[in-house]
C-alpha cells in the first residue's frame, strides 16, 4: 500500500496516518486513558497492512494488549479503511548483554600487571543494578541515555557525566550499571567505583600509612572513575583538593568520569569553586520522581524479581500510592504482598485486597514525617497557579474545587488530621464535604482521570496520578530542606 510511493512521501503519509489513528483512538478511549497510555509514549510503524505500536514499558504493552486492543484495532481500521494486522511491542532501548561477574574492576579472567585493585570496602556490585533493568521514563530518560553512552561509546562522550536527584530515584543503579556495562564492552580497560565516603576514608588512611602514591596511582590510572554521593565532600577541604587533582589527571588523559549527588552541582554546600566548575563542564542530568506509567513498570519488574504473582489492580494501587521514591515503591509492594499472604493464610477471604493495600499504605505514610496542613495547602495551590486563600475560600470553580480535593487527599496521607479537622483547616467546611472530596480523588486515581487547567505559564494537561506523584515529591523535598 505504502511501499510504492517514494521514500519521503511514504514517511509523510505514515506520519499523517499515525496522527489520524491517534485522534480516532483518543475519541474511542477518552482523553484521560489516551493520555495515560499512548500520548507521546509510543512509536508507530505502518508497513503494508501491518501496524506496530511500540512502547518502552513492557507493563504498558501488556496492559494495551489485555485491555485496549479492540479500540486500537477499530481506530486503525476506521482510518485505513481496511483490515490491518496489529502488533503491540516493547522497544528495547539497549541490547541485553551477557551476564557478567559481580566483581569491581575488570573481569578476573583478564590478567595484566597494571590491573586496578578493588577498592577497600567495595568488593562487589549489586547484582540487580543493570542498565537493562533500569526503568526509563520521562523523568530519567536523559540520565539513562547519558549513562548508556558513558558505558558504551568509544568517543564523543561528555566528560564528566554528573547525575543528580533526590535519594532513592536510581542514581546508584545507573552508576553501578555503567561500571558493569563498561567492563563488558571494554574488558581490557580498568574501572573503579567508589562512594564519596570511601574515597575520603581511603585518602585519610593513605596519608596515615604514607601510601598516597599508591592511592593516587590506582585512581588516576582508571579508564573509568565513578564516584557516588559526591556531596559527601562537603566541608572536607583536603579531600576536595585531592579529588580536584585526581579529576584533572583522569580528565586530562581523556578518560571517563561519572559522578552522582543528591543535589545539583551548584547546590552542594561548601564545595570549591574549581570543583563546581568542573562538575558542570560536561553533561549534567537530573533524575526526577517517576510518572505513573514508569511507577507501574517499576513495581511490575520488582514483582517479577520477587517471583510473586500479582494482579494488575494491585500494581496500580501500589503505583498510585504516596511512595515518593523507587525504594519506597519497592518496599511498599513487598509489604502489600506479605499482607495479602497473611490474609489468605488466615482464611480471610472476605477481606478485600483494597483494604489490605490501604492498610499498608497508611502504615508506610505513618512511618514518614508528618507534613503540616499549611504546607500541603500552599504546595497544592502553587502547583495549580492558585493561592492558599483560594483553597480556604468559597470559590467553587472546577479548578479550585479540584485542587481543594487533592489537598484534602494529601492531608489524609501526610498530616494525620481527621476529616473534621481537615474541614476546619479549609475554611470551616463540614467533615462530610472532606470525606466526599477524598473519595472522589481515590476513585479518579483508579480511572486515569485527566486534569486540565490554565496557569500563568499557559495551559496544562496531566493525569491525576502524575500530579499526585509530583506533589508528593515537592512535599518531601520541602520537608527535607
Amino acid at each position: 500500500m505504502l511501499t510504492a510511493a517514494p521514500m519521503t512521501k511514504e514517511l509523510e503519509l505514515e506520519k499523517t496516518v499515525q496522527i489520524k489513528i491517534e485522534e480516532e483512538l483518543a475519541q474511542r478511549l477518552g482523553e484521560a486513558r489516551y493520555q495515560q497510555w499512548f500520548a507521546g509514549k509510543c512509536r508507530w510503524c505502518l508497513n503494508n497492512q501491518k501496524l506496530t505500536v511500540a512502547t518502552t514499558s513492557s507493563f504498558a504493552a501488556q496492559w494495551i494488549r489485555g485491555k485496549l486492543m479492540l479500540e486500537l484495532q477499530q481506530s486503525a481500521e476506521a482510518v485505513l479503511g481496511e483490515q490491518v494486522t496489529l502488533e503491540v511491542a516493547t522497544t528495547a532501548d539497549t541490547p541485553r548483554p551477557a551476564p557478567a561477574a559481580d566483581t569491581v574492576g575488570p573481569p578476573p579472567q583478564v590478567h595484566r600487571p597494571s590491573a586496578v585493585s578493588p577498592p577497600v570496602g567495595v568488593s562487589r556490585l549489586n547484582p540487580k543494578y543493570l542498565l537493562e533493568e533500569f526503568v526509563a521514563g520521562p523523568s530519567n530518560q536523559m540520565a539513562f541515555r547519558a549513562a548508556v553512552q558513558a558505558a558504551e561509546a568509544t568517543e564523543n562522550v561528555c566528560n564528566p557525566l554528573f547525575i543528580h536527584g533526590r535519594c532513592g530515584l536510581g542514581k546508584t543503579h545507573l552508576l553501578q550499571g555503567i561500571c558493569r556495562r563498561f567492563g563488558q564492552k571494554f574488558p581490557q580497560k580498568r574501572w573503579l567505583y567508589l562512594t564519596g565516603e570511601e574515597f575520603t576514608n581511603e585518602f585519610v588512611e593513605a596519608i596515615r600509612q604514607n601510601k598516597t602514591t599508591q592511592f593516587r596511582r590506582r585512581l588516576r590510572q582508571s579508564d573509568l572513575l565513578v564516584i557516588d554521593d559526591i556531596h559527601f565532600f562537603t566541608r572536607k577541604q583536603a579531600t576536595q583538593e585531592e579529588f580536584l587533582h585526581t579529576f584533572n589527571q583522569v580528565d586530562g588523559a581523556g578518560r571517563r568520569i561519572v559522578l552522582a549527588s543528591d543535589c545539583a552541582p551548584g547546590q552542594i554546600a561548601s564545595i570549591m569553586d574549581a570543583l563546581q566548575s568542573r562538575f558542570v563542564s560536561g553533561m549534567v542530568a537530573r533524575i526526577d520522581p517517576p510518572d505513573l506509567p514508569t511507577r507501574l513498570e517499576i513495581v511490575r519488574r520488582h514483582a517479577l524479581r520477587l517471583r510473586r504473582p500479582v494482579s494488575d489492580a494491585i500494581l496500580m494501587h501500589v503505583a498510585q500510592s504516596p511512595a515518593a521514591s523507587v525504594r519506597e515503591l519497592e518496599g511498599l509492594l513487598l509489604q502489600v504482598l506479605t499482607g495479602l499472604e497473611v490474609a489468605v493464610d488466615a482464611g480471610d477471604t472476605a477481606g478485600s485486597t483494597a483494604a489490605v493495600i490501604a492498610q499498608q499504605v497508611r502504615c508506610r505514610a505513618g512511618a514518614a514525617k508528618v507534613i503540616s496542613a499549611e504546607r500541603i495547602i500552599e504546595t497544592v495551590a502553587s502547583y495549580f497557579g492558585l493561592s492558599a486563600a483560594d483553597l480556604r475560600g468559597h470559590r467553587r470553580s472546577q479548578l479550585v474545587a479540584g485542587a481543594r480535593a487533592i489537598a484534602i487527599y494529601l492531608m489524609r496521607q501526610h498530616s494525620h488530621l481527621s476529616f473534621p479537622e481537615i474541614g476546619r483547616v479549609l475554611g470551616d467546611r463540614n467533615h462530610s464535604t472532606a470525606v466526599a472530596a477524598n473519595q472522589r480523588v481515590e476513585t479518579r486515581l483508579t480511572t486515569g482521570w485527566l486534569l486540565r487547567w490554565v496557569a500563568t505559564d499557559g495551559p496544562h494537561h496531566e493525569a491525576l496520578g502524575n500530579a499526585i506523584a509530583n506533589l508528593n515529591a515537592r512535599l518531601h523535598q520541602a520537608q527535607a530542606a
